[in-house]
């Protein structure tokens, strides 16, 4: 279990820093997530646009007979 140990030493590590330290890390973390959220909001959204616009196009809007 390599990977446990790693993680283990990271967060023993990460505890023996000073407060300022840790207040970075965390919203380094806070931030990198943020970010990666929004992305995928933002590609969602865009998603999302393209169908209605695909969606309107293909409306078929009755026709009017006018007397001329």
């Amino acid at each position: 279990m390599p990977i446990r140990e790693a993680i283990k030493t990271h967060i023993t590590k990460l505890q023996r820093l000073p407060e300022r330290n840790k207040k970075i890390v965390l919203w380094t973390i806070v931030a990198i997530l943020a970010i990666v959220m929004g992305f995928f909001w933002i590609k969602s959204a865009m998603n999302k646009l393209s169908q209605i616009g695909n969606e309107i196009g293909q409306i078929e809007f009755p026709q009017i007979e006018t007397a001329e």
